[in-house]
């Protein structure tokens, strides 16, 4: 028997905005581009909302499940096979659901009659993850009750087909949804952000201890040395529950920089960004700098931002980036604690434009596969594939 999903109700159970969170934020694109892509489909959102920040929500949310509620996943999976719904796509992240680590969505997920597709947005790769073992137990019995699991790194896959026992036909994986956006000279957006005449390096997003911005200020001064022009933008805002922590450390950070004679090329922007401005900075520069000191990180959607918006990175080579950079592929990758390889790829690049032209493009070429449309189709092929595996 065969199933056309395009017929059925799509359900999308998620954190939602107006509540803030990462996940929200990933949801919503991924709503809105499936839309777009399908504009047939009929989605329905179920959003898990905070006991101790409860939210009021557009219509666009049918249902809200009360993330410490046991009735309310009960309800929320009556809903689900009443509603007429052919899939649910589901988002998982351990601080979303209630219960210990989450514990509550599996009880839901046993009561819900239709197939599941459940993106996996923290997987517990390395040893030393916080609570692996419990996690790696919850996660495998999540992949048990899906149809699908989704995840945006290769190495997430392994790590489960390992450690969890996944099936890998049940492991599918989609790199992080990115902005369609079009490929442009850096010179044309510095214009905009008052970087103009300036060479651009730069550090985007949530500003906080772990991205770096100390080591390259630590070798800022060779890369001034050769480029008078070169402007180190840091740019994003400080998570309000760390602010103070931060600020003390942004303060250390220009000292240092007034110690060694560059905190005037230092330019600091505090802010929470819309989507158009986020890119434009992306646009300005022209070396992205992912100087991560945690080598298993597992995913960092400013350096998907940074590849779609085709620009040069420089990093270390932490999990996520050494997938989507590869070796020397479409960036530099060097060794963590080695300043002076910061400081040489840095001015190889601003020494080489034709070698920066040419690497923008291949970047940006790579980076149309990240593209929220281009995710949209393989969320849906995916879909149609569980849903004929199902019924």
């Amino acid at each position: 028997m065969t199933k056309d999903l395009k017929e059925m109700n799509i359900i999308l159970l998620s954190s939602f905005p107006p509540r803030e969170c990462g996940i929200a934020t990933y949801a919503t694109h991924l709503f809105s581009a499936l839309k777009k892509t399908l504009p047939e489909l009929k989605i329905i959102v179920l959003a898990v909302d905070e006991r101790k920040r409860p939210q009021k929500y557009e219509d666009l949310v049918k249902h809200v499940i009360k993330d410490e509620s046991v009735e309310s996943y009960q309800k929320a999976a009556e809903y689900i096979n009443e509603s007429g719904a052919g899939l649910v796509c589901l988002q998982h992240e351990f601080g979303i659901y209630g219960g210990f680590d989450g514990t509550l969505v599996i009880e839901m997920m046993k009561k819900i009659k239709v197939p599941i597709v459940t993106t996996l947005h923290t997987v517990p790769i390395t040893k030393k993850a916080k609570r692996r073992d419990t996690r790696l137990a919850i996660l495998k019995e999540i992949i048990k009750y899906s149809k699908r699991v989704l995840l945006t790194t290769e190495y997430a896959k392994e790590c489960l087909k390992k450690e969890a026992g996944a099936p890998d036909r049940k492991l599918k994986v989609i790199l992080h949804g990115t902005p369609d956006v079009k490929l442009i000279d850096p010179d044309e957006a510095k214009k905009k952000v008052g970087l103009e005449g300036k060479k651009v390096i730069s550090t985007i997003g949530m500003i906080n201890p772990h991205k770096g911005i100390e080591k390259i200020v630590e070798v800022l001064p060779a890369i001034v040395k050769k480029h008078k022009n070169v402007v180190y933008l840091i740019a994003g805002e400080v998570h309000p529950r760390k602010k103070k922590e931060v600020d003390a450390y942004l303060a250390r950070v220009y000292a240092r920089a007034k110690e060694l004679g560059v905190y005037n090329h230092i330019k600091r922007v505090d802010k929470y960004f819309t989507e158009e401005e986020l890119v434009t900075y992306f646009q300005a520069s022209d070396i992205f700098m992912t100087i991560y000191d945690v080598p298993e990180q597992v995913s960092s959607g400013t350096l998907a931002y940074a590849i779609a918006c085709g620009r040069c990175v420089v990093s270390t080579p932490y999990i996520y980036a050494k997938e989507l950079i590869g070796e020397d592929v479409r960036g530099f990758l060097v060794k963590f604690g080695d300043l002076p390889a910061i400081a040489s790829k840095v001015n190889y690049i601003l020494d080489n434009p034709l070698v920066q032209q040419e690497m923008e493009k291949k970047i940006y070429e790579f980076g149309r596969r990240t593209t929220w449309e281009a995710v949209a189709k393989k969320h849906f092929e995916i879909f149609e594939e569980a849903v004929q595996d199902f019924f």
